[in-house]
């Protein structure tokens, strides 16, 4: 062989070796990287770092070009860049969900300016906030950024990013208080752009239309307004994926001025408002675009139906659509899914549709998830579901008119996991539908409000996760094989007609975090391994018939034990719990003395109703250091003493935590992020049965207020404030700290021996809606001042030894009749019989008899516009919003209280003119 050829070998061997091992500096500054974030410890491929996870090298030197430390289970609090200097090479950086805050002094992004080849950075899911990210901007070759999933709040990253070609950049999912400047304006590189999940409000910049280069454009989930028709996106050709979805959108949007975009997939216009219409022209021939996703919720659809429906007909690759809250009627549009053979989601929740489910003639292999949920749909779910969607895995029909059996419709669904059929007419043996040998039980069970009976004999399905029967006729005992279920995370069957005793082994699931067997006939004692169960959040066994000894909780935030037979003293295992959040022990044979240690021991307490029993002794003090305690019930015992004048400390803190009554748990969703049914690569690895980590308003309290006993749950329950001392031995004067809990809605001190006079200071209770001062002692004169409670619907103070006039004449005592004067005789005035000789009742203002009918026609049209326009309004609020119930329910009561008062009125004016 001659030296030429031998030559060559070796300079071919040596390339080879420099082409397939890092640097040595390279891998050394991987092993101290390592080292800090616990990687790379015993690489599998030995001292080839080029090999190692997460690591990618150029073919033709070796260098190191791509990080990604994703994937490799470390945590880096406070990043030190200097770590990445090394990599002179370096194109692709990925430091994703690695806790990081921030970066260490002198060690910040800024040095990363030597970084020249580094084109693309994803620092998403952290905790980085705004001086974090202060000088990214110093990357010379910056194209892609991705800072998605941190807790960003100001847009003036846009600002210092505007002067840099970037091509990519991900703001979505931050906390973004801000408008969208002009400074996005000069990044005209830009293809895709995410601003979803923040809460950018205002309008869009005009100039927006020059980010002509758009690919993808996500402005979703957030607080902006958008006028339709919009030139903002006219010249955005090669859009693939456009959403605007859950903003405030007005205005029409016609689907034609999509033509030209021949490229779109993904189309997204879901409203948060009712000032947008989505249509469609009869002709659309000239649509060439065919999607695979579109969201069109409360988009008022059905005023363009029949046309829209064209439109969809000339879509056939459909993968995911959304047309729920859009009010639509007639039959089930089955026709979407024969259309569209690979649809994977259909939702249709919210709208009018009505008949029977007719089954389309062929078998559809990709359906996965289906939701019809609030619609007027009926008679029998199909027979052969299982045959038609054989994938089909997640099914609402929930809140419709189905009846009838459905074991042969529902039982067979094999892959099903998630499945509500609440609140409908169904029939039917509970076990012989769902836990049958051959059926096939989902992970998530709803059966509420139906009319399923039987018993459950034996809970064959060891993959419950969540299992919902309340509100049926389902009898029998809680079957021991329930506890064969190491996954269940919530149980419901209250309100049916269940006997025995709680099994012993029922938190053998150590993930449960809901029980509900409230309403019941249930009896025995609470199991004792419930103190076991460390998950355990909310435990309701309220109405039955259940005794012995409570046990210790010591994770509980709800406990609900009322209308049962406990006795003995306050339980202690309850006081002493930091967690807790409700107590309710109504109506039971508890008695003792209330223990003072509880403010210390659960500091947390917002609702403490103890009504109903044998509590006896003073009120301690230290009830007084309860600053969250919304909600005070001692009534009906034995309590003595005076009312404590420290009562104006409770409550302080009524404002801190928005969310109190509400259970940080599970809650179902609407459907999962149409990303996931983006592709038919989708798999059953990205379901969540249906449930995010949010709030559930499953926290309920029955409150006697205003004369009547109410339900209030959720949201509405932390709108909701008292104090009931009333039918106990409480005597003393009622202290005038009273008037400076201004939160108070309820306060009800009736059926006790207090004395003294009513205190002046009641009148700053601007929110008190009921108050009961009945049958005590009191003296002296109905304070004046109180005409100023115009919230005022309840009102009592008869069987006391008041004096002096009423207040029948002033504001919104107009509308009280004399029973909640009678049994004080020196009460006079109206409504009283008893005139008051020595005292001058407030004159009516003078009346112009010319104006007299103009103020009628007022009247009347206020009625009927209240009654057509406002019950409506009213009713379509309460349905979308639940946050407004309360204020909603406050503004009708004044509403309707100031139309008594404004009748009274014009009562008295005819009267008088007639005498």
């Amino acid at each position: 062989m001659s030296c030429c050829t031998w030559c060559f070998c070796f300079l071919l061997c040596l390339r080879f070796l420099v082409c397939n091992a890092c640097l040595h500096k390279e891998r050394s500054a991987l092993v101290d990287i390592g080292n800090k974030i616990g990687a790379w410890t015993h690489p599998s491929d030995g001292n080839d770092c080029c090999r190692w996870d997460g690591v990618t090298c150029s073919s033709g030197t070796g260098r190191v070009t791509g990080l990604d430390l994703t994937d490799l289970g470390g945590v880096i609090y406070l990043l030190n860049a200097t770590w990445f200097l090394p990599f002179e090479e370096l194109q692709s950086l990925s430091l994703s969900n690695l806790a990081i805050q921030g970066c260490l002094p002198g060690a910040g992004f800024e040095i990363w300016s030597s970084l020249h080849k580094l084109e693309i950075l994803d620092l998403s899911n952290n905790q980085l906030n705004d001086s974090a990210i202060l000088f990214l901007d110093s990357l010379p070759s910056l194209r892609s950024l991705f800072l998605n999933g941190n807790v960003i709040t100001s847009a003036q990253i846009l600002k210092r990013l505007s002067k840099r070609k970037l091509e990519v950049l991900d703001l979505s999912w931050n906390v973004i208080v801000d408008n969208i400047s002009t400074d996005i304006c000069n990044m005209t590189s830009l293809q895709e752009l995410h601003l979803n999940a923040n809460l950018f409000f205002g309008h869009l910049p005009s100039c927006f239309r020059n980010l002509t280069s758009l690919r993808v454009l996500d402005l979703s989930y957030n607080l902006l307004t958008i006028n339709f028709p919009s030139p903002n996106f006219e010249n955005m050709p090669s859009l693939v994926r456009f959403s605007l979805s859950y903003n405030h959108l007005e205005g029409i949007l016609s689907l034609s001025s999509f033509s030209k975009y021949i490229q779109l997939k993904y189309l997204g216009l879901s409203s948060n408002s009712t000032d947008f219409q989505v249509r469609a022209e009869t002709l659309v021939a000239n649509i060439s675009m065919q999607l695979q996703v579109i969201e069109l919720s409360n988009c008022n659809l059905n005023a363009n139906f029949d046309a829209l429906q064209g439109f969809f007909l000339h879509q056939h690759g459909l993968h995911f659509i959304d047309l729920s809250n859009n009010n639509l009627s007639g039959r089930f549009p089955m026709w979407l899914i024969e259309n569209n053979t690979d649809l994977l989601y259909l939702n249709v929740q919210n709208n009018s549709f009505d008949g029977p489910i007719v089954l389309p003639s062929k078998v559809n292999m990709n359906l996965l998830w289906l939701d019809a949920s609030c619609n007027m749909l009926n008679r029998e779910v199909p027979v052969g579901m299982n045959v038609t969607f054989p994938k089909l895995y997640h099914l609402n029909l929930s809140r419709n008119f189905f009846q009838g059996t459905c074991r042969s419709s529902l039982g067979y669904l094999e892959n099903l996991l998630f499945l509500d059929i609440s609140y409908n007419n169904f029939s039917d043996d509970i076990a012989a539908s769902f836990f049958g040998p051959y059926q096939s039980s989902p992970a998530s069970l709803f059966l509420s409000n139906n009319s399923f009976y039987g018993s459950l004999r034996e809970l064959n399905s060891t993959s419950l996760q969540y299992l919902v029967l309340d509100n049926n006729d389902i009898s029998g005992e809680i079957p021991i094989s329930i506890c064969e279920n190491s996954m269940l995370g919530m149980v419901d069957i209250s309100n049916n007609r269940l006997t025995g005793t709680i099994p012993n082994c029922i938190c053998n699931p150590f993930v449960l975090q809901i029980l509900n067997l409230r309403g019941n006939h249930l009896s025995g004692s609470i199991p004792a391994d419930l103190s076991n169960c460390s998950l355990l959040q909310f435990l309701d066994l309220s109405k039955n018939h259940l005794s012995g000894q409570i046990p210790s909780l010591p994770n509980l935030t709800y406990l609900h034990l009322s209308e049962n037979n406990f006795n003995g003293t306050f339980p202690l295992p309850v006081s002493f719990n930091p967690y807790l959040k409700t107590v309710d022990l109504r109506y039971n044979q508890l008695g003792g003395t209330i223990p003072s240690s509880i403010a210390e021991a659960s500091p947390e307490l917002r609702v403490l109703l103890l009504k109903g029993n044998l509590f006896e002794g003073m009120i301690s003090i230290q009830v007084c250091q309860l600053k969250y305690l919304r909600l005070l019930d001692l009534s009906n015992n034995m309590l003595s003493g005076h009312i404590p004048s420290c009562l104006s400390s409770m409550g302080l803190y009524r404002d801190v935590d928005s969310f109190l009554f509400q259970y940080s748990g599970y809650r179902l969703t609407s459907g999962p992020d149409p990303d996931s049914f983006g592709s038919n690569d989708y798999s059953h690895s990205h379901y969540d049965n249906g449930f995010q980590g949010t709030l559930l308003e499953i926290d309920q309290e029955e409150i006697t207020t205003k004369s009547r006993q109410d339900y209030y749950k959720g949201s509405i329950l932390s709108y909701m404030s008292g104090l009931d001392f009333s039918s106990n031995q409480l005597k003393g004067s009622i202290p005038e700290c009273i008037g400076s809990m201004q939160w108070l809605r309820a306060l009800n001190f009736s059926n006790n021996s207090l004395s003294g006079p009513i205190p002046m200071s009641l009148y700053n209770l601007s929110n008190l809606e009921s108050l009961d001062l009945s049958h005590n002692s009191l003296a002296g004169q109905i304070p004046s001042e109180l005409a100023a409670l115009h919230s005022l619907e309840v009102f009592s103070v008869a069987y006391n030894n008041l004096s002096g006039p009423t207040l029948g004449t002033m504001g919104q005592f107009i509308t009280f009749d004399q029973s909640c004067y009678e049994g004080n005789p020196g009460l006079c005035g109206r409504p009283l019989p008893k005139n008051c000789s020595t005292t001058l009742s407030i004159p009516l203002p003078a009346v112009d008899d010319g104006h007299d009918r103009f103020d009628d026609l007022i009247l009347f049209g206020s009625l009927a516009l209240f009654y057509t326009v406002g019950f409506w309004t009213s009713l379509g609020a309460l349905y979308f919003k639940s946050s407004w119930r309360w204020p909603l329910f406050s503004a009708v009561d004044r509403f309707c209280d100031s139309l008594v008062a404004r009748w009274a009125i014009l009562i008295r004016r005819v009267h008088s003119t007639g005498s």
